[in-house]
């Protein structure tokens, strides 16, 4: 009943800023669509998250067709974006101590969830860049880097061949923390942390990459006077039918040793994924397993593996013809699927509802809601809180 009070609460004032920020003639639009004089919705099908054209657009090093690209100094455009979100958030958390009552507590603050600044483009004939900086925790944080990198298209014809170097996101071009259309991310391992080099390319209707990444490993076998981080793999390949998409990836992440004996412990990933689509509707299926190597038993002394499965589900579908309206709605689950040591149980969820107006192709305005509980635990330890939360936030987002 209180998330729905507070559902009531928020309904009108979506509707305020919706006439607050009304559409208004010249605005200015993001990067690409300035420097190519075209509409943002020629790349997005719901800004940020890319449509066909977009996917192909960023595959192809920021250029259109046989364009080989030129350096930011030819261009009228300055190749430099904003992008902002802004918020008024609702929050209540439950927590279940063992062998006490349950707790609650909730806060409601103004939050600025994203301050950023990117530029991109084409460096000169057949050289791609991407830099980009932001706040970390709203304006009132630290400037951070983001993603910087090079990447050297057409070293096979036709964009067959593209190698990339630096630091950079590598995902599913469809399947994105960073391009999704709610505020929270996903709980499965969906972005990995790209700093290394990847070789890409596209052909025939397929998409493929494979890179070479650092892991966050610290520690090496006892010792050892190096350490050579540049050890995680991943290998994607996406398959087009029709304008329907079809995807599957494996990575894998070297952490810290959990044995003596060895240099570092494994951690697996496999995912497939798809991308189904129409003229108003976007539906995003995929499963997620992972694998952990050197699983401590509960002795401390022995180990063996411990295996994840996750999944999710997300539809995207525009309420009016125009558009402007859009609803987001995605279901998460982690689980524990197996155990080899330990009596492991439970399973982390996440639900998230988001409904938006788009005032203009690039800005809009956002009720989020997403409850989420983290049950995943050792059952023998000190402390299996059980804890779940749930959120409501309204706010803008906006990129110019």
């Amino acid at each position: 009943m209180r998330m729905a009070r507070w559902l009531l609460f928020l309904s009108p004032l979506v509707g305020f800023f919706a006439v607050f920020f009304a559409p208004r003639t010249g605005v200015a639009l993001p990067l690409f669509a300035r420097k190519y004089e075209m509409q943002c919705t020629q790349c997005h099908v719901a800004f940020p998250r890319l449509n066909a054209f977009g996917m192909q657009f960023r595959q192809n090093g920021y250029r259109i067709g046989d364009d080989k690209g030129t350096s930011p100094w030819e261009t009228k455009e300055f190749p430099l974006s904003l992008v902002g979100n802004v918020g008024i958030q609702y929050l209540r958390n439950e927590e279940t101590p063992p062998g006490g009552p349950k707790v609650h507590s909730s806060t409601l603050q103004f939050a600025q969830n994203a301050v950023e600044f990117h530029t991109a483009g084409t460096l000169a004939p057949h050289v791609t860049f991407h830099f980009d900086n932001g706040f970390a925790g709203g304006a009132g944080g630290t400037l951070t880097s983001g993603m910087a990198f090079l990447q050297f298209d057409d070293l096979r014809k036709g964009g067959g061949l593209n190698v990339k170097g630096g630091i950079y996101d590598a995902e599913i071009p469809y399947l994105s923390d960073s391009r999704k259309t709610t505020l929270n991310g996903y709980i499965n391992p969906i972005t990995l942390d790209g700093r290394g080099i990847e070789l890409n390319g596209t052909s025939s209707g397929w998409t493929y990459a494979g890179g070479l990444i650092n892991s966050d490993r610290t520690t090496g076998k006892p010792g050892s006077t190096s350490l050579n981080t540049l050890e995680n793999t991943y290998v994607w390949l996406m398959r087009d039918l029709n304008r329907q998409l079809v995807t599957v990836r494996v990575a894998t992440d070297r952490q810290d040793p959990r044995v003596p004996t060895k240099s570092a412990s494994l951690h697996l990933i496999a995912q497939a994924s798809g991308y189904l689509n129409g003229a108003r509707w976007v539906v995003i299926p995929a499963y997620n397993f992972e694998s952990f190597a050197d699983e401590p038993d509960t002795s401390g002394v022995g180990t063996g593996t411990l295996d994840l499965s996750g999944g999710l589900l997300e539809a995207l579908y525009f309420l009016d013809p125009a558009s402007h309206w859009l609803v987001t709605g995605r279901y998460e689950i982690r689980h524990v699927g197996q155990s080899r040591v330990t009596p492991r149980s439970g399973n982390d969820t996440q639900s998230e509802i988001n409904l938006s107006y788009f005032v203009n192709p690039n800005a809009k305005v956002c009720v989020d809601w997403t409850h989420a509980t983290q049950k995943m635990h050792n059952p023998v330890e000190d402390n299996p809180s059980e804890p779940a939360s749930d959120e409501v936030q309204l706010y803008v987002h906006v990129g110019y």
